[in-house]
């Protein structure tokens, strides 16, 4: 249930969202009871926020195998960048390892990587068992799923919210993502601006034009959800910048609401 239209959460959001582009916004409390939303279903390109789920298949699925070790020289080359471009080829890295590295920097070798070994069928498989309804995902993160932009996965603020909600479940196994996403490295949007004390499990996505963030804020005195995305952006650095303003305008709010 979200706030009456005219709360002042409601209308900050309403406020943001009134720019040129496609905006969606969530904000939902854990520890206090506001919440907003404003085009919650519309469907747009996922980019990398559904990585998030593609980790969610690895530790949910047991015939995975985290610890599982992949030789470097054996994962994809490519042109773009990527942190595994540090190391000797000879290097190995765990299955776990790699999840961490295509959350906490969203790394897209990385990612193929992980991908080979869970499968996209996994993938959408876990999406269906978890009601993310409205989400797909029929194209990786390989050189040449990137060069057409890899705008043919979806996702929705709705279900951005509901994959957040799981990870943040207490009984699901996915202590370790969480601490990935606390400890993602892409961080001048949602949390450019809020406390140092304040813990942010986030997960961002950018193609050209678009700028996502979804994210469970920690703050000593509030809770919450808070899911962005947007596409067809005129200005990606300019939202970016707008949408940090707006995480610190949120986060004032919550910590005006009322507990749950």
């Amino acid at each position: 249930m979200t706030d009456l239209p005219d709360s002042p959460l409601q209308q900050a959001c309403n406020a943001f969202a009134d720019r040129t582009g496609q905006i969606s916004i969530l904000v939902e409390g854990i520890s206090h009871a506001s919440s907003a939303v404003v085009a919650a279903n519309t469907q747009m390109p996922a980019a990398s926020v559904l990585k998030l789920a593609i980790a969610c298949a690895a530790y949910e699925d047991e015939s995975v195998d985290l610890g599982q070790f992949i030789e470097l020289r054996d994962m994809d080359q490519t042109r773009y960048c990527s942190i595994l471009q540090a190391f000797e080829t000879t290097a190995t890295f765990s299955l776990r390892d790699l999840i961490g590295l295509m959350i906490i920097i969203s790394d897209n070798p990385a990612t193929t990587s992980v991908l080979d070994l869970v499968t996209p069928a996994r993938v959408e498989k876990w999406m269906k068992t978890n009601d993310l309804s409205q989400s797909t995902f029929s194209a990786g993160f390989t050189d040449h799923a990137l060069k057409g932009g890899n705008r043919a996965n979806l996702t929705t603020a709705g279900d951005c919210l509901k994959l957040l909600k799981r990870i943040y479940d207490a009984h699901g196994p996915f202590a370790d993502i969480q601490s990935f996403m606390a400890n993602n490295l892409r961080n001048d949007r949602i949390p450019k601006r809020l406390p140092d004390d304040v813990i942010i499990m986030h997960k961002t996505g950018t193609l050209n034009g678009l700028v996502h963030d979804i994210a469970i804020i920690e703050a000593p005195k509030v809770s919450y959800y808070f899911v962005v995305l947007a596409n067809d952006l005129p200005d990606t650095h300019k939202f970016a910048y707008d949408l940090a303003i707006f995480s610190e305008q949120v986060y004032e709010l919550m910590l005006q609401s009322p507990p749950r």
